[in-house]
């Protein structure tokens, strides 16, 4: 069992080095994967518009709100990540980068179908 600890030790030394790339790629991945969701709500509710105000609207989500989104979530997840307790941190990773996995093979599933009713 002193083994498990010792590897647990070694990878957590690893993961703390590269903890602002993990928070990257796996907000990153979140926003990638729901992405679409969310492109959706807002055309289902830009709609009525004319078509300027939906191009308009849609840069700026795109440009600025992923953006933003993107930089703040892998600030603050970074941030949660760095105070976790070195015997969880590495599961921890593992476990949401195998969720992160779960929810994209959902989400191509899915895909094959319409988000919302056109």
């Amino acid at each position: 069992m002193p083994y498990v600890y010792e590897y647990l030790n070694l990878l957590d030394t690893w993961l703390r080095a590269n903890l602002e790339a993990i928070a990257v790629a796996q907000s990153a991945t979140l926003l990638v994967i729901y992405g679409d969701y969310v492109n959706e709500v807002v055309r289902i509710a830009l709609k009525p518009y004319p078509f300027l105000v939906r191009l308009v609207a849609f840069v700026f989500l795109c440009a600025f709100g992923f953006g933003a989104l993107g930089v703040f979530a892998a600030n603050v997840y970074g941030e949660v990540l760095a105070r976790l307790d070195h015997r969880f941190l590495t599961p921890v990773v593992a476990t949401v980068f195998l969720l992160l996995g779960m929810a994209a093979e959902r989400g191509v599933l899915a895909r094959s179908k319409p988000v919302f009713a056109r």
